[in-house]
């Protein structure tokens, strides 16, 4: 009888053993770096400081959590309705680089509720530049306003809330919590608004560009939900990388 068989039984069972201990083993630990936090009278006041550190360890991303670099972050698209008067305008972004978000955000408060699963928490972030490709149409206070090409959103002193609504599962017996709603409130103190090739016509982009400045305000008031939407779904995403990876005990020590 032949050995051959037997040699690549013996293959095929020890790459089943591989796959199964990898399987055994999937879970993750936060890198050494990050400070962690134990459920205690203090756990709030110490998470703002330890994601304050996470935050900025993360700029340039973690190929082991499998997070991208945040700095700049990188959005495929963004695409933003308002249906109501007095704005009636549809904006889809495409190709986004997010500059400055991660370096001047800081957390501010947190208010959790582990049992429930429900994390709460305040910022202020100095500056959220948001440069892309946009395409953009509808009417905006009686005027209509159409374009496509090169736009620049930039957020100034913006107060953001964070609301993670997470839900438990487990994994080989294993703890986890994914988040099934990352909703977000965005607050600016001021917005500035450029958008390239508005009506394809220099002198018309000018005017229309300095009437969204002016009016800034109620423009982006009406537009401020469907951002906080796009930017609630970008940022639900990537902390489940985390939270998938990471079991629930290892990120919030009992």
């Amino acid at each position: 009888m032949s050995k051959q068989p037997t040699v690549i039984l013996l293959l095929l069972i020890a790459a089943v053993a591989q796959e199964t201990a990898k399987c055994v083993t999937a879970a993750q630990d936060l890198p050494d770096n990050f400070p962690k936090c134990k459920r205690d009278e203090n756990f709030d006041k110490c998470l703002v400081d330890a994601v304050n550190q996470a935050i900025q360890l993360l700029k340039s991303g973690n190929k082991e959590l499998g997070i991208p670099p945040l700095e700049p972050l990188t959005v495929k698209k963004l695409v933003i309705d308002a249906g109501n008067a007095p704005i009636n305008l549809r904006q889809a972004l495409k190709n986004v680089k997010v500059h400055d978000m991660i370096s001047t955000s800081k957390i501010q408060r947190y208010r959790t509720d582990l049992d429930k699963h429900l994390i709460i928490c305040d910022s202020k972030t100095d500056r959220i530049e948001m440069i892309g490709d946009y395409e953009m149409s509808g009417r905006i206070l009686l005027l209509p306003i159409t374009g496509h090409g090169k736009a620049n959103i930039t957020l100034v002193n913006t107060k953001i809330e964070h609301r993670l609504i997470g839900e438990p599962f487990e994994k080989d017996g294993v703890k986890y919590m994914r988040l099934k709603e990352y909703r977000v409130a965005m607050d600016p103190k001021r917005v500035y608004l450029h958008f390239e090739n508005l009506f394809n016509d220099k002198t018309l982009s000018e005017g229309m560009n300095r009437f969204l400045n002016e009016n800034w305000e109620t423009v982006f008031n009406e537009l401020k939900v469907g951002y906080s939407k796009s930017f609630g779904l970008v940022f639900r995403e990537l902390s489940n990388k985390i939270f998938e990876k990471v079991p629930f005990d290892n990120i919030f020590l009992s």
